[in-house]
């Protein structure tokens, strides 16, 4: 089974057989039970002698007897050369002989003279479908749903339209490894238009968007693609490349790492594109963090400027503190965003004291405040109701909410005794590993 007939949970064998009327002889009975009879309308004029050489034909058919069937139809069409039910018996002759081209012109011939006509047009399916004319027959199969509406039918125009997806993706995919993305575009574009709400179809062709350097649309289809269903990695991952491609590797990073969460085989891309965040718009001073023994205030403000700006941007906006100790600093920029959004504080003396060190206790009043700025309104309204049980910072304690705060949302953790060490220097590995959780909890 192909990817995408298992997209729509449909194997190929099962979409052939319900979609083609294959002729078929069999030992008794009906030499060919699938074809349709090429009935006399009632309201087509016909002598009593016409209508039963037409009966004829069609029981000499189903005799298996081909060539009688065709004498007879074709006697027909010398008497009456505009009688169409014996240019359907003709049509359905070649139909049982496998000959699907001349059945279909046989079909059309018919249906020129009445385009209401029903057997003619159930005959076409076939014939179309044994030519693997997709669209030709969906065409068909559409008007002759509208002439003769039943579950059957409509169970199988949709099957067909599934081929219909299936194969112009697989055509999709060729093209655009071939390099030729305007095929491809055009290949995944005609898929869409008979499959809208296909994640798959809307993915693939973002993706070729991507590579052709149509960012907007890309971004558009995918992000439509992870709304209609969030489950498949691949349209996260899809994501992640669109914000590659916007220079936005922070983002990129996040989707990577909810892709490997649901599918580990994007775990080398993510541990790639995590590394890249890291590094990304990082100031020397920071690069590296991870395996510090402590952290200092500047260093926390940095990493918060630079990753979670889009947070930063997201509090209200207040006056700027004055510290006149960080005027000259190389991390003047962040601190001054941090404290600006109440993220980090300016003490009562007017100092930041950007090279003092980071407690873990500071490190969760941090927290507290950035963690509204998520959008997780519901989330954060369980994580601050839970009072878990910290051994050495009693309820009553005035950092213990935010602490607890923070262990909730699962940005901290205590040790393995279940002690939160407030006044330890937090590790610079716990510092990023917080900051990450924060990105997770505010692009989801």
């Amino acid at each position: 089974m192909t990817s995408w007939a298992r997209a729509v949970g449909i194997g190929s064998t099962v979409v052939l057989a319900a979609c083609a009327s294959v002729p078929r002889a069999t030992g008794t009975g009906p030499a060919y039970p699938d074809l349709p009879s090429p009935s006399v309308p009632a309201t087509l004029a016909a002598t009593p002698e016409l209508r039963e050489r037409q009966a004829e034909g069609w029981r000499r058919l189903q005799a298996g007897d081909l060539r009688g069937a065709t004498r007879q139809f074709t006697d027909v069409l010398r008497t009456s050369a505009t009688f169409y039910p014996a240019e359907t018996g003709l049509g359905l002759v070649a139909l049982a002989s496998r000959q699907f081209r001349p059945a279909a012109a046989r079909f059309r011939a018919a249906l020129a003279y009445d385009g209401r006509y029903v057997p003619a047009w159930q005959g076409l399916v076939s014939a179309e479908l044994g030519q693997n004319n997709l669209d030709e027959a969906a065409a068909a199969l559409e008007r002759l749903l509208a002439l003769q509406p039943s579950p059957e039918n409509r169970t199988r125009l949709d099957l067909l339209h599934v081929r219909q997806v299936q194969a112009l993706a697989e055509a999709g995919k060729r093209a655009r490894d071939a390099g030729r993305l305007a095929d491809a575009k055009d290949a995944y574009a005609r898929a869409l238009r008979i499959s809208p709400d296909s994640a798959v179809i809307l993915r693939e062709l973002g993706l070729v968007e991507l590579l052709a350097g149509d960012v907007d649309p890309a971004e558009v289809r995918i992000r439509r693609a992870v709304h209609i269903d969030p489950s498949d990695a691949a349209n996260l991952a899809a994501l992640a490349a669109v914000f590659e491609a916007r220079g936005r590797l922070q983002a990129a990073a996040v989707e990577y790492e909810r892709a490997v969460a649901i599918d580990p085989k994007w775990r080398g891309k993510a541990e790639a594109s995590r590394t890249a965040a890291d590094r990304d718009g990082l100031p020397d001073e920071v690069r590296g963090l991870e395996s510090s023994v402590t952290v200092t205030r500047a260093q926390l403000a940095a990493l918060i400027g630079v990753r979670l700006s889009s947070l930063l941007e997201r509090a209200p906006k207040r006056t700027l503190p004055v510290a006149t100790d960080t005027r000259t600093h190389w991390a003047a920029e962040w601190i001054a965003a941090v404290t600006r959004a109440g993220a980090m504080e300016v003490y009562a003396n007017h100092t930041f004291q950007p090279a003092a060190t980071v407690r873990r206790m500071e490190l969760a009043q941090v927290i507290a405040r950035l963690l509204p700025l998520t959008g997780r309104t519901g989330d954060l309204t369980q994580w601050q109701a839970a009072r878990p049980d910290v051994p050495d910072v009693p309820a009553a304690n005035v950092s213990y909410r935010s602490i607890a705060l923070a262990l909730n949302a699962g940005v901290m953790t205590t040790d393995e005794t279940g002690q939160f060490s407030p006044s330890r220097p937090v590790a610079g590995a716990d510092v990023v590993a917080a900051v990450r959780r924060l990105e997770q909890l505010a692009g989801r």
